[in-house]
């Protein structure tokens, strides 16, 4: 009972202090505004490109004009290539190197005689490719013919073993798509300035709510309330737990007023898995009060207390690279020595809708540090205890 009514002490003190309310809960969005307007170029992931369309000359190199090869054609005429390739017949290979030296192609090929029934006897399949002058339409062109290319080699190697029936499976095109547009990042997903500082934001003024736990504990001594109190019929411990109690409820109240204005005032998007979002807001809340307590029980003034988390919470934001784009061998190296890293780094990955095994390692190292940093809240409070 004493727990709770000291608790109930604790949020009415610390909510009748709007200093505190606007520093808790009105300057993180500002910050998330601020950050994300200004710095939206320069943090985040950015959409992909698109892929022009390249324009690719074909030479069939048979004498008296050959006629085109069938699976070239096939090919050329799947849904996937032609928004990438606008294949156009040259008359010799001379007409397609003078239109790529004028800019007419962007990349040639050249079919040898008899490319479709070399094929069919079991050769191997093998285009001759000359480059234009972009290197981008030349990867382009290049990757949708290599893997035509290969597609065909594996069939003949299947040939090889399994006999003519492998290859009248799929006579003139390959099962699967010659050409897949894609995102190499997880899901194809990007993140914003505004998400990226919202979630750095978050974590860093959730380590500040070890000011709040050091100015609640020092509060009470050098007002001498403290004294009075354990006068009364009240447990040295009673009294802690319910000043942690009073200040990580407030955190848990920031932490969600954070996350629901900034979705609704500035649309950040906090990913597909809230129930882990909210774990992790919990883990670091815990993180952030033991961390700040064992400051605080080994402090001998406020200010020393003050000056230490202070120092210490800019210091892993930046190393953690919340302040501003960091090296990752920096941030993987120096920043992974700092809890805002670890939460940090699960919270993009939410964003970006990666796969549960990806967040997962990061959820058992944030239990990790909380079970260590509360048993040296317990081991600091025998040795020193929290007294007058």
């Amino acid at each position: 009972m004493n727990t709770w009514t000291i608790m109930i002490h604790e949020l009415r003190r610390l909510f009748r202090s709007r200093t505190l309310v606007l520093n808790m809960f009105l300057l993180p969005l500002v910050l998330i505004f601020l950050l994300g307007a200004s710095l939206s170029g320069v943090v985040g992931v950015k959409e992909a490109d698109q892929i022009e369309p390249v324009r690719v000359a074909v030479v069939n190199a048979g004498d008296g004009g050959a006629e085109p090869s069938a699976m070239i054609t096939a090919f050329l005429e799947t849904p996937e290539v032609k928004d990438i390739i606008i294949a156009e017949k040259a008359e010799s290979r001379a007409a397609a190197e003078s239109g790529l030296r004028t800019g007419k192609y962007a990349y040639a090929v050249i079919v040898p005689s008899g490319f479709d029934s070399g094929v069919q006897r079991g050769e191997p399949a093998q285009l001759e490719f000359i480059l234009g002058k972009n290197h981008t339409d030349n990867l382009v062109a290049g990757t949708a013919f290599d893997n035509f290319l290969s597609t065909l080699n594996y069939k003949q190697a299947a040939v090889v073993k399994l006999g003519p029936e492998a290859l009248n499976a799929s006579p003139a095109s390959p099962e699967t798509p010659a050409v897949v547009l894609g995102d190499l990042n997880n899901g194809g997903r990007s993140y914003t300035a505004s998400q990226f500082y919202a979630a750095s934001m978050l974590l860093m003024f959730l380590l500040y709510s070890g000011l709040t736990v050091a100015g609640s504990l020092f509060n009470d001594k050098e007002n001498h309330t403290l004294f009075r109190i354990q006068s009364m019929p009240v447990k040295g411990s009673q009294l802690f737990i319910g000043k942690m109690l009073g200040v990580g409820l407030v955190s848990i109240v920031q932490c969600l007023a954070i996350v629901l204005l900034s979705d609704w005032l500035f649309g950040v998007y906090w990913g597909n898995r809230p129930g882990l979002l909210v774990l992790f807001c919990l883990l670091m809340i815990i993180a952030s009060m033991t961390f700040s307590i064992v400051i605080c029980l080994f402090s001998k003034t406020a200010s020393s207390a003050t000056n230490v988390i202070n120092v210490l919470t800019v210091v892993m934001t930046f190393a953690s690279g919340g302040m501003a784009p960091l090296p990752e061998s920096w941030v993987n190296s120096v920043g992974a020595f700092t809890l805002n890293h670890w939460v940090l780094q699960a919270m993009i990955r939410m964003m970006l809708h990666s796969s549960l095994p990806q967040i997962l390692p990061n959820l058992w190292v944030m239990c990790l540090i909380c079970v260590v940093l509360f048993a040296a809240v317990i081991v600091s409070y025998r040795k020193v205890c929290y007294h007058e």
